[in-house]
């Protein structure tokens, strides 16, 4: 059973908030435990949901009112405090739940570790998943900070799972251990930002043939360049733009299943980058059911 926040995403009639109904569910995961440089992902969740109630509710490119296909907000799922595998196992429970459901779950971290929980929970009810990660870092370390579980070590976890492939696109920061992993294992594509802004068309043109037929996507919101989000928990210059991130969307979205979603890394000390993070889980949002 799904409780509603105490703030609901999106200032919308509140018959398209029914718990019941709605097609999306966004799910709050406040959890912020190995972050290694700024701190303030577990106020991210709670920020971005009372930005998104600034926003216009017509998508300008897709001319259509997403929120009219329901959009309710449920309570963080409840874990241990201190214990990251709690936190995953909440969200392998909750998101598997979701998707039985036939509902279109949208996780807002806190820190990147809970993509775990979120793919596990997928998983549950997709054999052939394949993962699109938009990340500044490739997060691919075997343990970091004396934790494989940190958000250092997420994109590894993962590629250990039985998912068919992990496409990581705007990584501009890597250690030689992560390189070498990537070197050494045929399930992981690795797409560095300046190779994609060098020629975006040929990656976003080609994307869809790195994947299977049904994807979860997860934004690290380090990916975009930190002169449009500031605030996320290691910022690295060169990152890409906007449209980078939207065509890298709509073109996943329109030729692929995706079957859920999460938004992650964001510090909720900062009202422009909430802002635009909240406009961004919309645009997710309307990509889902536009070309459902």
């Amino acid at each position: 059973m799904f409780y509603t926040h105490y703030v609901t995403f999106g200032d919308f009639p509140d018959e398209y908030k029914d718990i019941d109904k709605a097609k999306a569910i966004i799910v709050p995961v406040p959890l912020e435990e190995t972050g290694t440089f700024l701190s303030g992902t577990r106020f991210a969740p709670d920020e971005i949901i009372l930005s998104s109630r600034a926003l216009e509710w017509f998508d300008e490119s897709l001319e259509f009112e997403p929120y009219r296909k329901g959009i309710a907000t449920i309570a963080s799922p409840q874990w241990e405090r201190g214990n990251v595998l709690s936190c995953l196992s909440q969200l392998e429970e909750l998101v598997g739940e979701i998707i039985s459901q036939g509902r279109f779950p949208v996780a807002i971290g806190g820190e990147h570790t809970i993509t775990l929980g979120n793919v596990r929970g997928a998983l549950k009810h997709y054999t052939d998943l394949s993962c699109v990660i938009l990340d500044a870092h490739s997060d691919l370390r075997a343990s970091y900070d004396k934790t494989p579980f940190s958000h250092a070590c997420v994109a590894r976890r993962i590629s250990e799972l039985r998912v068919r492939n992990i496409v990581e696109i705007g990584v501009r920061s890597i250690s030689i251990e992560e390189n070498d992993y990537i070197n050494s294992v045929n399930n992981i594509k690795v797409v560095k930002a300046r190779d994609y802004l060098r020629d975006p068309s040929f990656f976003v043109d080609n994307i869809s043939d790195m994947l299977g037929d049904n994807v979860f996507i997860s934004i690290d919101m380090d990916v975009f360049d930190p002169s449009l989000i500031p605030a996320v928990g290691t910022p690295e210059p060169g990152g890409l733009s906007w449209y980078n991130v939207i065509d890298i969307l709509e073109e996943v979205f329109s030729s692929k299943n995706v079957v859920g979603c999460d938004v992650v890394e964001l510090l909720g000390t900062d009202k422009r980058s909430c802002f635009i993070t909240a406009r961004l889980i919309y645009k997710l949002i309307a990509y889902k059911f536009f070309y459902e």
